[in-house]
């Protein structure tokens, strides 16, 4: 087994605990070097749980935190979407492969111009790196002989949410974003800038 699947197969394994209520699978990514520095890199995307048919879909790395940074874990990348989202799964890969290059590692509070909308239709084409707070504590490290993983989730956000958070930082635009309630896995939703 290579260390790329046992990543993965701890990954799946992660998520599986941590989203016992929803059905964790593998998502199709598309071929032709998308992810040409992560090539054993696999998306999980997790449904919605069955009680809540309209919520949101996970879109999940693994296999990002292959090499560890110079705080000795890895980082993980997750990403939230309206529904089932082919797009959301080739942008959470697109992104692990940026972070595999040396010359582009994430960090936290970290603006990500994409250069097009995030999914169809969306107003925000920049994505904030931040701490997956809204979701089970659970989520965020997982640590086994082998690794240290650290998951972080990737919000859309528009180009005046970017402008805003660079002026001023990721905090207050998470403040701003919180205290709006939008949904940020609706690609539609207005500016909170």
């Amino acid at each position: 087994m290579s260390e790329s699947r046992s990543i993965s197969d701890a990954v799946g394994a992660h998520l599986a605990r941590v989203f016992p209520k929803r059905e964790v699978a593998r998502a199709a990514l598309p071929a032709g070097g998308l992810v040409v520095n992560l090539p054993e890199l696999a998306i999980f995307e997790i449904a919605p749980p069955v009680a809540e048919p309209h919520g949101a879909w996970l879109y999940v790395t693994a296999g990002a935190s292959r090499d560890a940074m110079d705080d000795g874990y890895g980082l993980e990348f997750l990403l939230c979407a309206p529904g089932r989202e082919p797009d959301a799964a080739k942008l959470v890969a697109m992104v692990a492969n940026l972070h595999a290059d040396p010359r582009y590692p994430m960090s936290l509070g970290q603006v990500l111009e994409i250069g097009h909308p995030w999914l169809p239709g969306s107003r925000a084409d920049h994505l904030l790196v931040v701490l997956p707070a809204p979701f089970d504590p659970e989520l965020e490290w997982l640590s086994d002989r082998a690794r240290t993983a650290r998951f972080i989730w990737l919000l859309p956000i528009t180009r005046a949410e970017a402008e805003f958070a660079r002026e001023r930082g990721f905090e207050p635009l998470q403040s701003k974003l919180g205290a709006a309630q939008v949904d940020v896995a609706d690609p539609a939703r207005p500016s909170v800038c």
